[in-house]
């Protein structure tokens, strides 16, 4: 069954993938909706078995959808989460109830959907071809329908007006906060990320948003209105208040979304970083919206057990905790200035440290510039590496881009001699970071053991 597994891995990787750079993308854009519909269709629409909440934003879709999973499956429903990336196995992308896709049950969805698609683009060549996310998606969804889970938590691509999951008429759409990445595929401002995003609100449904910058807030609030959709809004119709383990939120009457008065305390919320509060409130206030309109029962005790229990690895993990003889090391999937900002902030609010050293790698595509902005003050010493990701840029090219930038930086061949070369510097009062991209993560966490399962491609 392993054979079949990584067999049916590298045919759906051989497809052509945005995230890593591979195979050329499909060039008609009217068609990236249409495309993945009627893959579904001729599945037979699985997706219209469950109820589902889609998740776009630019940071914190992974954690939010975490978290509202989480808070579900206490409350004793039957969950499918999909999410992108994974940090050591395809199968992470698709769970029930926490519990990955298993091999079997991937290479048996890669295997009924090769001869669908070939049909598809036999029969309408304008489709060009499908693409891996397109696919994964479809596997998805298929899946979660004959798990018969009662509640599809979705996280968006790359985007979300013409990312494959928003063929799925989700009753509830989230956005997370909004930065600027990918403005290549999804443009240079806010307002236009925006537009982006909210393309995942359905007409007359809901939709939550974080808190956001006026002119992106605005841009919501237009496609909402013009798709008659409910909006709410954090920190207008909902508010948080304490810290990670005393946290509450709570809300007053708001058509559409509740009748009454709310308020959830006594929270936890494991995940690092002021921003994961920010999440938890989004999470929390979805399951409001869940239980008021779909008559769900969620008592305030699955609130607490589900956000206290959430793990989400690769975001602010600690990986080494400090004691007398060595330093904090932690890793983080920060990827653009926003989220480099937020972690290092949270470095600086969670731990108490002399000098920062820090492990850094990127892909190509992404704004150096901005990533690396907020690290160079407090940035004693940096190594660079190269990932597997095949965007990954080269270690030595982002040295050099370091020290540019003020930074003083060295290429280290691999994530081992750069974690051996910061140990030897770093005291026990030092803080070790491994960031720049979730695949910096993965390595980080694999150099410590914490890799139980990794494909081999």
């Amino acid at each position: 069954m392993t054979e079949d597994y990584a067999r049916a891995l590298q045919d759906i990787l051989a497809l052509p993938d945005w995230e890593r750079g591979a195979g050329a993308r499909p060039t008609r854009a009217q068609l990236f909706l249409e495309r993945p519909a009627a893959l579904l269709d001729a599945l037979g629409n699985p997706q219209t078995r469950f109820r589902s909440v889609l998740i776009a934003g630019t940071k914190g879709k992974g954690s939010t959808a975490a978290l509202l999973e989480n808070i579900l499956r206490a409350a004793g429903y039957k969950t499918g989460l999909f999410s992108s990336p994974h940090l050591h196995t395809y199968r992470e992308r698709i769970r029930v109830n926490g519990e990955l896709i298993s091999k079997s049950e991937f290479a048996r969805g890669v295997g009924e959907l090769q001869p669908l698609c070939a049909a598809l683009l036999a029969t309408r060549p304008a489709f060009e071809v499908f693409t891996t996310f397109e696919a994964m998606t479809a596997l998805a969804l298929n899946f979660f329908a004959r798990q018969k889970i009662d509640f599809a938590i979705l996280e968006v691509g790359l985007g979300g007006r013409l990312d494959a999951t928003n063929v799925v008429d989700a009753d509830l759409a989230l956005i997370t906060p909004l930065s600027f990445d990918h403005t290549q595929v999804l443009g240079d401002t806010l307002p236009k990320i925006a537009f982006e995003k909210a393309g995942i609100i359905k007409p007359n449904k809901i939709v939550l948003s974080a808190p956001q910058a006026p002119e992106a807030l605005q841009v919501i609030e237009n496609v909402a209105r013009a798709k008659n959709a409910t909006l709410g809004v954090g920190e207008r119709d909902w508010l948080w208040l304490g810290g990670h383990e005393n946290f509450m939120v709570a809300a007053e009457p708001r058509a559409g979304l509740w009748n009454g008065y709310w308020r959830v305390e006594n929270l936890r919320v494991p995940l690092l970083g002021v921003h994961q509060l920010v999440n938890a409130a989004l999470a929390v206030a979805a399951a409001q919206t869940m239980r008021a309109n779909w008559k769900l029962k969620l008592e305030e005790a699955a609130f607490r057990t589900g956000l206290a229990k959430t793990e989400w690895r690769g975001r602010l993990e600690i990986l080494q905790e400090r004691d007398a003889t060595q330093p904090f090391i932690v890793t983080d999937g920060a990827h653009n200035g926003a989220s480099a900002e937020k972690l290092v902030a949270a470095l600086k609010f969670h731990f108490e440290f002399d000098k920062l050293f820090l492990i850094f790698g990127a892909l190509r595509g992404k704004n150096l510039d901005d990533i690396l902005a907020p690290f160079v003050a407090p940035t004693t010493r940096a190594w660079t590496i190269e990932t597997q990701q095949p965007r990954s840029w080269r270690a030595d090219a982002l040295a050099q881009a370091l020290n540019e930038h003020g930074i003083a930086a060295q290429a280290a061949a691999n994530i081992q001699a750069a974690l051996d070369n910061a140990r030897a510097l770093a005291s026990p009062r030092d803080l070790i970071c491994l960031t720049g991209s979730l695949s910096v993560a993965a390595l980080a966490r694999a150099a410590f053991g914490l890799a139980r399962e990794t494909d081999a491609l």
